[in-house]
């Protein structure tokens, strides 16, 4: 086990820039996925024009704490846009191409696409979708009233997944950060997930929800749900959002 830790680390040392494909000017990959023909655009309450409830910092990061399970409960799609806003939304573009999110990345590149299997989430149908943070919209990618059960399944998380409201998926695209920062970019991508799923406990706060993060989970599983090419497309971080019970009625 210490062979592989010493080699992604040594793999991963300060790259030599002059062999990357940014300065070897390769054409730069796209930001986002695209949008499949036939599939449905729908977009999300703007996050800017709705008031959000006032949470400190400290109360958010003092209240949060690992839960054994989750209570049946809902969530807006207000409340949805927030989060998913909070955690990959898109600011504005600088430097011609350069995008700048809720969240930091290194050098700009942000490698994570965010999937999410929605379970109990008002006016959305029971599957999964993916966010496009520059529209701040989603696309059902499949409607499946199955899919809770197979999540749970897939990241060992029955009593949390299976009762979620929304259980988050971080998809990473390894080549938008080595494009520009050769082999290192693969030590960025785990970071910004961490960041990522950070700023989720804090939006989550802000409506009395509670996040669960899951990192160990069953790949092949997760990436068959998510019908991801594993040679370019890897399942990095899951975070359940819901209630622990203390103020919701089990249904």
């Amino acid at each position: 086990m210490n062979d592989i830790g010493n080699a992604f680390i040594k793999g991963t040392r300060y790259p030599d820039y002059s062999t990357v494909d940014l300065v070897l000017r390769v054409p730069e990959p796209p930001h986002e996925l695209p949008v499949r023909e036939g599939q449905k655009v729908i977009k999300l309450p703007n996050p800017k024009k709705f008031k959000v409830p006032d949470v400190s910092v400290r109360t958010a990061i003092e209240n949060w704490e690992p839960v054994g399970f989750f209570a049946r409960s809902s969530i807006t799609m207000k409340e949805l846009s927030y989060m998913l806003w909070c955690t990959q939304g898109f600011k504005r573009t600088v430097a011609e191409t350069i995008q700048l999110r809720n969240i930091p990345s290194t050098g700009s590149r942000y490698p994570l696409e965010t999937y999410f299997v929605a379970g109990e989430v008002d006016g959305l149908e029971t599957g999964l979708y993916r966010y496009l943070p520059k529209s701040n919209s989603i696309v059902a990618e499949r409607i499946d009233s199955g899919l809770p059960l197979e999540m749970s399944t897939a990241s060992m998380n029955f009593k949390i997944v299976t009762r979620a409201a929304v259980t988050f998926l971080w998809v990473a695209i390894p080549y938008r950060s080595t494009w520009a920062l050769g082999n290192r970019g693969y030590r960025s991508i785990l970071i910004e997930a961490g960041h990522t799923c950070q700023n989720l406990i804090m939006a989550a706060a802000c409506f009395g929800r509670e996040v669960y993060p899951i990192d160990m989970f069953h790949d092949e599983l997760i990436a068959k749900i998510a019908n991801l090419d594993t040679e370019t497309q890897w399942p990095v971080y899951l975070a359940a959002v819901g209630n622990s019970g203390k103020n919701v009625t089990i249904g």
